[in-house]
């Protein structure tokens, strides 16, 4: 460094200057601060110099202080001289200015106190003071003169809310581009202690705001108004209240705060007037709407489907009435009685009651009636007939009733025929307007006839049974050549209820006959003459009683022949005996019984004979001459008959069964029974099981189900051994009983040396052992299960609902029933972390000490049985959020950019420091749970990042999503000046309803440009119409979309939407109405009479008429009625043309041309006549409007 130099640091700045040698002694000079609060350093001889200014909120950042702009108070300032020895101080007053006063002439510097700057505001603007370190430049006091400019200009550090409320039409809780606002709806803004600080009202968009929001936590409340209800919202709740929210410096919080609401005038009652009989709607019904009190509110009439509906209903309770028109009955209804009144509707405003309908039928009173009978005039009843109108429709089918009597009432006026059944057995006989098939004639009635003459007579169809009683010789049920008939049997005939129809006896030929028998169902029984007995066969049993017979019409039935036999007296057989056993008993053989013997079976004599005696009821044998066996397996055993004391049945090894049926002299059945031969000593060859588990209770008994196959073995007894006769006992037959609980195995054996073996699983359990138990008594009312091997985790700072550091644990069995833990043990791998409480006799306690760790917990029952063992763990307390740290609080994004939120929970050692993310509208951008974020499409909305320990801290970043694809400007192309204008949002496109473009269209053009300003096609667009008679929408050509006017003036909203439904504009279209009257539009025209004109194709002198489009309609036609000046006498009248309404149309007239329009003397009068009216164009002397080889300039 120079030894001539001197550098002095203040704070972060350098100042420089220079000190002469020799004058190392400071002056002292007299120094006056002036400020809020003044600090003298130095008082002597007073100076004239200067320097001040303010400290102020530069809200424009225009670095001066202009109205409006506070000064900023609290701010110190010190003067300095170049030595950097402080002279004095001062603090920025209420206004925000300070002063040095009576500085004598030097050079000085001041610097401000940075640590003084305010907290709520930041600095924005510096003049004359680094920003960085507080020091300002150098500046001179000279000759007293009086210094400024050095300042700093600062801006609040506030926020800002700006929000919606509005119809939330679809309730998907965002505000989408097509669902207005609602206006006045009051907001109120409070601080975190409950202290009001702003009041908001929504404006026509339902927007509202509070602005200048310090920084801090809030609440708002909107008022909701009265014909509105809460729909949706983020942060509002339904009482209009929302929670605690946070705005941070220079935060705006956009559309969190939304509140969508629904209108309670929106309600609607549809339903429906049907025709019964079609189901087709009747039109033109009157429909009343009446509130409870019977008041009229509103009629309106069906459509022609039948339809009707009241719309925009506030909330209420409603019933509708339908008037039933003249000719119609009430016929059924869903929601209508019989009067044509609904039931009452509650409405709430915004639902709409939709199921109503009532059916009502055309008036009908005719009746069609006739009779079906037999020619004796006796009914036919029980026959269905039906009616049908002129075209076929089947319309009612009735049964004819004991009379034969049928009726069709209600009827409406009409064309109709009766079809009546022939039914089978009958054949047409007569009628009154019937034919022979059993249609009727077509019958004309009126609303009120009463036709009752038809008639349809049927004569009946008969059959008859003719058939033989004979003796039947040879037993066998069918007559032979040589048994011949029995005279003198009686024969009844039966109807199928049991009633006598007929009785008959059998002639010398055994012959009966029944005649003349109406189809139906019968039976017939014969009764044989004395001496003999009915042989059941094929058409009777041995009660002389046959089978039901259908007779049918002209059938003769022959089959019906009784078969009888001759009386006899056998000796009665009482009972028998299977005799000459070889173990010397003989064994009573009763009817049914089996005699089962072995395929080496032999009797007392050696024989392979079972022999079977016979007794009457004194004991006697009885003798068995004549007897016969028969055998259902011939094969089996042989029948011996020799021996008239006894039947043998001689049997071979051949083994099965036989069912023996012996019968004495006169075919009697005297015994049935059955023979089994078996093999000799079969063995067992499998056991089947009835179950091969058992699953069951402790107590219960049941028994074991097992067969030993074949079923013809000998020895068929099974052995049964339990495998735990601790856990189930059985007994020598099957029988078990269920002892405690626990798995464990039967086993099933056969006991014939066969040794085969099956295996009963079988599973026991106790209803009254512990299969759950519980953790319970939290704080938060949530039971917790307890699993072995599970893991039961509490933080060191846990209580349980009674404020004791106990784990609650309580037993349960099957049943869910509660179960006292009496006898109960606990053992602890380390009883330093718990301790078990029994004091409570339902539960165990597990006491804890605070001490962090972890012990096996193994708790047992009073026999010592584990009921659980599981982990119990002891953490250190939570450690809660206390803020929440955003990388940045703003996101500035194209459509498509990702990226991912940096936030950072506080402190480091926050237990759960996960956050949630969350969009306020997720078409703009959507973030995942871990932060990362997708630009979907341009707008601005915020993200709410809040923590999800239950600190709820909520940090908010503003999003701002741009599309360089997006429609940027829209401009009103072609218009015949030329003028390319834009088209706002919001904004209103005025024309006149005479209004063409370029190419005299009445086309609005409009065109689409994005950011870069290219041309975008409209593809996919729509446009919609709040008022569709204004305009319409042509996109004939693919680079625009044209507004068609239709001359008509009005106002309508116009709004045009991509292809993704995203507005692009909304405006106001305004067509007005022409001021000019139409006698001053057909005026707008130039009228020349030229000579020659050029490139227009005639000679000599001819009328052009060329109208101005803007002003002259289609369809108006001009003439030329040219007299003479001094006469006033007509002498030509010409038409020159029509106006077609193009633009630049030229009308010229080539035929009847007047000459002497180019002369003096002629005066000519233009007319246009348009809609039947003339209206004078013009008049004057022709040579005014006559020019030779000129061309036309036009002037629109």
């Amino acid at each position: 460094m120079n030894k001539n130099e001197l550098v002095k640091k203040w704070g972060s700045g350098l100042l420089a200057g220079t000190l002469i040698i020799g004058s190392l002694a400071p002056i002292a000079q007299p120094y006056r601060a002036s400020a809020a609060e003044d600090t003298i350093q130095q008082v002597a001889a007073a100076g004239q110099g200067s320097v001040s200014d303010t400290m102020f909120e530069d809200l424009d950042g225009d670095s001066v202080q202009d109205s409006g702009e506070q000064g900023v108070a609290g701010i110190k300032v010190e003067l300095h001289n170049d030595q950097g020895a402080l002279v004095a101080t001062a603090t920025t007053g209420a206004d925000g200015k300070y002063t040095f006063a009576n500085l004598a002439d030097g050079t000085y510097y001041l610097h401000v106190d940075l640590s003084t700057l305010p907290t709520d505001q930041k600095l924005y603007t510096t003049q004359g003071i680094n920003g960085a370190d507080g020091n300002s430049s150098y500046f001179t006091i000279s000759g007293g003169n009086a210094v400024t400019g050095y300042h700093f200009g600062f801006y609040p550090q506030q926020g800002a809310i700006q929000s919606f409320v509005y119809i939330d039409t679809n309730n998907n809780n965002q505000k989408d581009n097509n669902e207005s606002g609602v206006s006045n709806v009051h907001i109120a803004l409070y601080n975190e202690s409950g202290t009001k600080v702003a009041d908001a009202t929504s404006a026509g968009d339902g927007g509202y705001s509070f602005t200048g929001v310090k920084p801090g936590k809030y609440y708002a409340k909107a008022d909701i108004p009265a014909n509105y209800k809460y729909q949706s919202s983020t942060y509002f709740g339904s009482d209009g209240t929302t929670g605690y929210f946070t705005v941070a410096n220079e935060q705006t919080v956009r559309n969190e705060l939304n509140l969508g609401l629904s209108t309670l005038d929106n309600s609607a009652v549809s339903g429906v007037v049907n025709n019964a009989a079609t189901g087709a709607g009747i039109s033109g019904v009157n429909v009343e709407l009446h509130d409870v009190q019977g008041t009229l509110i509103q009629t309106v009439q069906t459509g022609g489907d039948g339809s009707y509906n009241f719309s925009g209903l506030e909330k209420g309770n409603y019933y509708t009435k339908v008037v039933i028109p003249t000719g119609y009955n009430y016929a059924s209804g869903n929601g209508y009685g019989s009067d044509g009144n609904s039931n009452y509707i509650a409405l709430t405003g915004d639902n709409t009651a939709g199921n109503y309908s009532i059916n009502l039928q055309k008036q009908a009173n005719a009746t069609i009636a006739g009779v079906l009978n037999l020619p004796s005039g006796l009914g036919i009843d029980g026959q269905n007939v039906s009616l049908y109108t002129a075209d076929g429709t089947l319309v009612k089918t009735v049964a004819t009733d004991s009379n034969g009597d049928f009726r069709f009432g209600s009827l409406p006026e009409g064309d109709y025929y009766v079809k009546a059944p022939i039914p089978d057995g009958y054949v047409f006989d007569s009628s009154n307007g019937f034919g022979n098939d059993g249609n009727s004639y077509y019958v004309h009635v009126e609303s009120n006839s009463y036709v009752d003459s038809l008639r349809l007579t049927l004569a009946q169809k008969v059959g008859q049974i003719r058939s033989t009683v004979f003796n039947d010789l040879n037993k066998n049920g069918t007559q032979e050549a040589t048994e011949n008939g029995i005279a003198g049997a009686t024969a009844t005939l039966y109807s199928a209820s049991g009633a006598v129809v007929d009785t008959t006896t059998t002639d010398a030929n055994g012959l009966y006959k029944f005649e003349n028998i109406t189809p139906n169902n019968y039976y017939v029984k014969v009764t044989p003459p004395t001496g003999y007995n009915v042989l059941a066969n094929t058409a009777f049993g041995s009660d002389g009683v046959s089978g039901y017979i259908q007779v049918q019409s002209q059938q003769s039935i022959t089959n019906l022949n009784a078969s009888l036999v001759l009386q006899a007296t056998p000796a009665e057989v009482s009972s028998a005996q299977w005799i000459y056993n070889k173990d010397g008993l003989n064994r009573v053989v009763n009817n049914n019984d089996t005699i089962t013997i072995a395929n080496n079976y032999y009797d007392s004599y050696n024989n392979p004979n079972v022999n079977v005696q016979f007794f009457n009821k004194d004991g006697g044998v009885v003798n068995t001459t004549g007897y016969t066996a028969t055998f259902s397996n011939p094969g089996l055993v042989t029948p011996i008959y020799t021996n008239s004391q006894l039947l043998a049945f001689v049997h071979s090894e051949k083994t099965g069964s036989t069912l023996v049926t012996v019968r004495d002299a006169n075919g009697n059945v005297v015994r049935t029974f059955t023979i089994v031969v078996t093999a000799a000593d079969v063995k067992a060859t499998d056991i089947v099981l009835g179950a091969t588990s058992i699953k069951t209770t402790v107590n219960a008994t049941g028994k074991v189900s097992a067969t030993v196959q074949p079923t013809t073995a000998t020895n068929k007894t099974l052995a049964y051994t339990s495998n735990d006769t601790s856990i189930i006992t059985v007994d020598a037959n099957g029988n078990w009983v269920a002892k405690k609980a626990g798995t464990t195995t039967i086993t099933v054996k056969t006991t014939d040396g066969s040794n085969i073996t099956k295996t009963i699983d079988v599973t026991v359990t106790d209803p009254n052992a512990i299969t759950d138990v519980r953790w319970n008594f939290n704080k938060d009312g949530v039971s917790r299960p307890v699993n072995t091997n599970g893991i039961l985790e509490i933080p060191n700072t846990y209580m349980n609902q009674y404020n004791t550091p106990h784990v609650d644990l309580q037993f349960y069995n099957s049943a869910g029933t509660l179960v006292q833990p009496k006898g109960y043990t606990v053992s602890f791998s380390d009883p330093t972390i718990a301790a078990a409480d029994f004091t409570n006799p339902d539960l165990i306690a597990l006491v804890h000490n605070e001490k962090t760790g972890s012990t096996n917990v193994t708790i047992r029952d009073a026999q010592g049985n584990i009921i659980r063992s599981f982990t119990f763990t002891v953490t250190a307390g939570a450690v809660s959020a206390t803020d929440l740290t955003l990388g940045a609080s703003s996101i500035a994004a194209k459509v498509g950019d990702t990226g991912k939120i940096n936030a950072t929970v506080s402190p480091t050692n926050a237990t759960n420091k996960t956050l949630s993310y969350t969009p306020a509208d997720t078409s703009i951008i959507t973030v995942d749970a871990n932060g990362n974020w997708t630009a979907k499409k341009a707008g601005t909305t915020t993200i709410a990042v809040k923590t999800t320990d239950g600190s709820n801290i909520t940090k908010t970043v503003n999003v701002t999503v741009t599309d360089p694809n997006a429609i940027a400007s829209v401009k009103w192309n072609f218009n015949k000046d030329g003028v390319s204008r834009p088209v706002n949002t919001n904004g209103i496109l005025e024309i006149p309803n005479t209004y063409l473009n370029q190419y005299n269209k009445p086309h609005v053009d409009l065109q689409f440009y994005n950011s870069a300003g290219a041309l975008v096609q409209p593809k996919g667009y729509t446009v919609s119409f709040s008022d569709p008679t204004i305009a319409a929408a042509d996109f004939t050509d693919p680079n625009l979309i044209a507004l068609v006017h239709n001359e008509k003036a009005g106002s309508t909203n116009v709004t045009i939407r991509d292809a993704q439904g995203n507005v692009i504009r909304s405006f106001t279209f305004t067509v007005t109405a022409e001021t000019k009257t139409i006698a001053d539009r057909v005026k707008s025209a130039d009228v020349e009479l030229v000579n020659l004109r050029p490139n227009t194709g005639s000679t000599g002198t001819n009328a052009y008429i060329y109208p101005h489009s803007a002003d002259v309609p289609a369809g108006v036609t001009y003439t030329i009625e040219t007299y003479n000046t001094q006469t006033g006498l007509l002498f030509s009248n010409i038409t020159v043309g029509t106006t077609d309404g193009t633009y630049h149309q030229v009308l010229h007239n080539t035929t009847n041309p007047t000459a002497t329009w180019q002369q003096t003397g002629n005066t000519i009068k233009v007319y246009a006549t348009y809609q039947g009216v003339k209206y004078l164009v013009l008049q004057g002397p022709s040579t005014d409007y006559y020019s030779s080889q000129t061309t036309h300039v036009w002037k629109d």
